[in-house]
C-alpha cells in the first residue's frame, strides 16, 4: 500500500538537498532564511553545504548526491525533504538510493524537472506519495505567490477528504482535447525525463494510472522524438487518462512558427481513446500548481475538474 506521508507542521525539520545542479552561497542563504522565517528548523545535505565541492556541473559525485537522500530520509530529526533546484544528473544518482531506509521512514519529498526520476522511483519502489512541487530555489525563494502556495500546503497536508485542484482564479481553466472520465493514481511528471528513462528500472509503470505530463524549452521536434519513445515502450498502452501540463517555451521556430504547442498536443493526444486535459498550471511556469503523485486522481474532461484523494 502506498503511503501518505504525515502533514508539514510548524517547528518541523525540513531536509535541503541538491540531487542534481548545485545553487550558489548566497542562493542558499536565502533558502534557510526563508524556511527559517516560515517557522521550520533546516537541515543542510552535505554536498550541499559544500558549495566549493562542486562536481563538473553538479552537486557532487553521483553517490553522495544520493547519499543526502538516503541520510535525510534516515534521520528521524528530518520531517520532509525540499529539493532546492532541477537541473541535469538526478539519473547517475538512481542506482545508490536506497528504498528498504525510504520505505521505513517515508516523508513528504518535493521536486519537479529532473527530479522527475527520483519522484518516479519513491513511488513504484518507495511505496511513497511524493510531490510534484515548487522548489526552494527554483521557486519558492522569487515566486512563492498566494495560489503557488495555497495549492502546496493543501497537497502536503491533504486530508480523508478529496481535495480539487484548480488553476489560478485569473487564468482559464483546463482545456479538454479528448472526453471521459477515468481514475487512477497519479503518475508523471518532465516529458524528455520520463523519455530517457524508457529501458532502466525506473522506467514509469503507467498501466491504470493518470499520467501527467510537463515540459519546458524543448523544441516540437524534440517532444515529438521523446512522446513517440514513450508510446513505443508501452507507457501509453494501458494508461487510464492524461494530464498535460505547462510546456513553457516549447516551440517550432526552427521549422514552422505558426505550430504552436497547444495544435501539437492536440494532434498527438487528440488520438487517444482514453480522456486527456489539457492546461494544468504545474510545471516551469509560476504559478505553480502542487501535484500528489501516488494519490487517487479522479478526472472529467467532461466537466473539466480533477480531485485527489488518499488511497483507502
Amino acid at each position: 500500500m502506498i503511503v501518505f506521508p504525515s502533514p508539514l507542521k510548524p517547528g518541523d525539520t525540513i531536509g535541503l538537498i541538491a540531487p542534481s545542479f548545485p545553487i550558489k552561497e548566497e542562493e542558499l542563504k536565502d533558502c534557510i532564511a526563508l524556511l527559517e522565517a516560515m517557522g521550520y528548523h533546516v537541515k543542510v545535505g552535505g554536498e550541499l553545504a559544500k558549495l566549493s565541492n562542486f562536481h563538473n556541473y553538479l552537486a557532487g559525485e553521483a553517490k553522495k548526491r544520493a547519499d543526502d537522500i538516503n541520510a535525510m530520509f534516515a534521520d528521524p530529526e528530518v520531517n520532509a525533504i525540499f529539493c532546492v533546484r532541477g537541473g541535469y544528473g538526478s539519473s547517475q544518482i538512481m542506482e545508490f538510493l536506497d528504498f528498504d531506509v525510504i520505505r521505513a521512514n517515508p516523508k513528504i519529498f518535493v521536486g519537479y524537472s529532473d527530479i522527475t526520476n527520483i519522484l518516479s522511483a519513491l513511488q513504484m519502489y518507495g511505496n511513497l506519495v511524493a510531490f510534484h512541487g515548487p522548489m526552494v530555489c527554483s521557486n519558492m525563494r522569487k515566486h512563492f505567490d498566494p495560489y503557488t502556495k495555497e495549492s502546496f500546503f493543501k497537497a502536503l497536508n491533504l486530508g480523508e477528504e478529496p481535495i480539487a485542484f484548480t488553476n489560478p482564479p485569473e487564468e482559464d481553466g483546463f482545456h479538454t482535447i479528448c472526453p471521459g472520465t477515468a481514475s487512477g493514481m497519479l503518475a508523471g511528471g518532465n516529458v524528455s525525463l520520463l523519455g530517457r528513462a524508457c529501458g532502466t528500472f525506473y522506467q514509469l509503470e503507467t498501466a491504470e494510472k493518470i499520467l501527467f505530463l510537463e515540459d519546458v524549452e524543448e523544441s516540437i521536434p524534440s517532444l515529438d522524438m521523446y512522446l513517440t519513445q514513450m508510446r513505443m515502450a508501452g507507457l501509453f498502452q494501458n494508461v487510464a487518462g492524461i494530464l498535460l501540463g505547462d510546456f513553457t517555451d516549447c516551440t517550432n521556430n526552427r521549422y514552422d512558427e505558426s505550430y504552436k504547442i497547444d495544435e501539437f498536443l492536440q494532434d498527438w493526444f487528440g488520438r487517444f481513446s482514453v480522456p486527456v486535459m489539457s492546461h494544468i498550471r504545474s510545471g516551469h511556469s509560476k504559478p505553480m500548481g502542487t501535484l500528489p503523485m501516488g494519490t487517487l486522481c479522479r478526472m472529467d474532461a467532461d466537466q473539466k475538474t480533477i480531485t485527489f484523494e488518499k488511497f483507502r
